[in-house]
């Protein structure tokens, strides 16, 4: 079943003694991801611009075993289907450390994994400048009709490592339009830059087939 493209059975559970908030995330992949939290909606902002990823979805799945008389149940944060056609769940790291209980959800998830041909991957939730970055690109994930030669000429510009507004300013594009293509392109990752300095600084860019 394709479970990158189904919504959670149910309304998402917030996790044990933190805040909820059900909210979606509207994927570049024109899809709605499902949210129980701040925080997974978090990890569903990498997941979006995570190139490795072609689609995926919140907690479409529910996990059931049985541990002695106890009977359990878990849903994995995510199951994402990746570009070369496998199939990922992904599962946050908890904030509060690692117990038992988490070891326990992992392998009944590794069990499961190995049986349907699934990887399995562990994500730390974005803090920070990485987090507030990726927040601004996500806003030009749905960028409208760009000008070729526009693009052509901002990329240009980047052929060397140089600073953001510096270089949208000499690529002879309308400033605002120029820097506007830039985070479309970072977002598209065609342009890269230094992921430690928060983008209102205008920190080095580059493009990604290589600087002269």
């Amino acid at each position: 079943m394709a479970l990158e493209e189904r919504q959670p059975p149910t309304d998402p559970v917030a996790y044990h003694g933190r805040q909820g908030k059900i909210t979606a995330w509207p994927s570049s992949a024109r899809s709605k991801v499902v949210c129980g939290s701040l925080r997974r909606l978090r990890v569903a902002v990498e997941l979006d611009f995570d190139p490795e990823v072609v689609r995926f979805s919140g907690e479409p799945v529910e996990l059931h075993w049985k541990s002695g008389r106890a009977r359990h149940r878990w849903r994995p944060d995510f199951v994402a289907r990746m570009r070369d056609g496998s199939r990922c769940a992904v599962v946050m790291r908890p904030a509060r450390g690692i117990g038992p209980q988490w070891h326990e959800r992992l392998a009944a998830l590794d069990e499961v994994a190995q049986s349907a041909g699934w990887q399995v991957q562990i994500r730390s939730v974005p803090r920070g400048t990485q987090l507030e970055n990726l927040m601004w690109l996500a806003d030009y994930r749905f960028a409208d009709r760009v000008d070729p030669e526009q693009e052509q000429a901002v990329l240009h510009a980047f052929r060397r490592r140089r600073p953001l507004f510096e270089g949208a300013g000499a690529c002879g594009v309308p400033v605002l339009i120029a820097v506007d293509l830039v985070y479309v392109l970072m977002w598209q990752r065609r342009l890269l830059f230094d992921w430690e300095q928060p983008l209102p600084r205008g920190p080095l860019v580059w493009t990604a087939e290589g600087t002269a």
